[in-house]
């Protein structure tokens, strides 16, 4: 993609971040990385945030306006589509569900790390737990592709 330029609005623990800043990486594409305090939340950040969250990726064009993706999927998506070098996804369907079943994975360790009550976080430990024992029982994607 011809000037192009990219920026990654994070956090520096956001899992959902690391997935968008672990596909830039393996494209070997450069960009600028900005860090955002999740608990003081800055003006600049929640006047161009759909979510309030991270990641977004701001794309700047030459010529044009500047385009911002949220949501982790999505950018990873449009990454994987508009930059060189092979597919990160060999199989798209398979990767597709593995990607949401990870989704719900961290959302629930997530949950679990940052519960305030024993309570709380006891009942997200065993989602957790739970789903993750789900796992054991998938098929082998690669059969399928």
């Amino acid at each position: 993609m011809p000037n192009v330029e990219l920026t990654l609005i994070n956090h520096p623990l956001c899992p959902f971040v690391q997935r968008a800043a672990i596909v830039l990486l393996e494209k070997k594409v450069p960009f600028e990385r900005i860090d955002v305090d999740l608990a003081d939340k800055p003006d600049w950040f929640m006047a161009i945030s759909q979510t309030g969250k991270v990641p977004l990726l701001k794309v700047k064009l030459s010529g044009s306006a500047d385009a911002l993706l949220f949501e982790s999927t999505a950018i990873c998506e449009y990454l994987n589509e508009t930059q060189d070098g092979v597919s990160l996804y060999s199989n798209y369907a398979i990767s597709r569900a593995w990607v949401e079943f990870g989704v719900a994975a961290l959302s629930e360790a997530w949950q679990f790390l940052n519960a305030k009550e024993l309570a709380v976080a006891d009942d997200k430990k065993a989602d957790f737990r739970d789903q993750q024992a789900q796992d054991r029982g998938m098929p082998d994607a690669t059969r399928l592709g």
